[in-house]
């Protein structure tokens, strides 16, 4: 873990964002690499197939299947750095430890979008609060093995008393978005092959930022509800490896 991050319970915004921008730096070559891996074949199978019909809405699925697999990835890499400060994992080591959380990766983003959804539409507040509430879901899933309602569950109860503060990472965030959505729909009506190239650019430099602030600020919060103490996941595969690394070592204590 790193140093403190908020004061007297309180999330640093300005800490999130500087060890996000940390992370990104330290990081790029590892997150470039499975960004490519990830959003280039998913890219090349969708102009494959298409925008209209079935092959349409397969490559809507290639495309969930890719950004599920990409955000999963991402935290693991922050994963990795939280650990012990550096990126251990080779990139088919990252990819392969998502792979059998990606079910539950769509469905908890299917469930999650669906109710802030109808929350914006219907009454705009609740569905912000919801937002707020869901905000490190992601990162409680992949990090400590929850299944999809025990994330959003782990997230609420992380989230509670520093959803006003949060505010300011989800407006980063869907600028963000907003800025790969224009940017991308412009390219595309002028030349569309020039404009999925600079979709696949803009989301391979943007996507995994978004990540790791997902990632970095449910690292923050943890430290701030539960006194750095990580997740205890992470200790669990820590402690894993150690003993089977030194098949001598005593047992952890419980």
């Amino acid at each position: 873990m790193t140093s403190e991050s908020g004061t007297q319970g309180h999330l640093d915004i300005g800490g999130v964002f500087e060890r996000t921008g940390e992370i990104y730096k330290q990081c790029f070559g590892t997150v470039w690499i499975v960004a490519l891996v990830l959003l280039i074949p998913a890219a090349i199978i969708v102009g494959l197939l298409g925008n209209g019909g079935v092959m349409g809405f397969i490559g809507s699925l290639v495309n969930l299947v890719a950004s599920a697999w990409l955000v999963g990835s991402i935290i693991r890499v922050v994963q990795d750095v939280e650990l012990d400060g550096k990126v251990d994992w080779s990139v088919g080591e990252i990819l392969s430890s998502v792979t059998p959380k990606l079910i539950a990766i769509i469905l908890l983003q299917i469930v999650t979008g669906i109710l802030i959804a109808i929350g914006l539409v219907l009454f705009i507040v609740p569905g912000v609060i919801l937002a707020l509430m869901w905000a490190v879901a992601m990162p409680s899933l992949v990090v400590e093995d929850k299944g999809v309602f025990d994330s959003m569950s782990r997230s609420s109860d992380l989230t509670r008393d520093n959803r006003m503060r949060i505010i300011g990472v989800g407006l980063v965030i869907i600028a963000a978005y907003l800025v790969i959505a224009i940017i991308g729909a412009l390219l595309v009506a002028l030349t569309p092959i020039i404009g999925v190239i600079a979709l696949i650019i803009l989301g391979v430099l943007l996507y995994p930022y978004i990540a790791i602030i997902g990632a970095v600020l449910y690292y923050r919060l943890v430290e701030l509800k539960e006194g750095g103490v990580v997740a205890a996941g992470v200790q669990e595969t820590v402690i894993v490896e150690e003993t089977i690394n030194d098949p001598g070592a005593p047992p952890p204590a419980v």
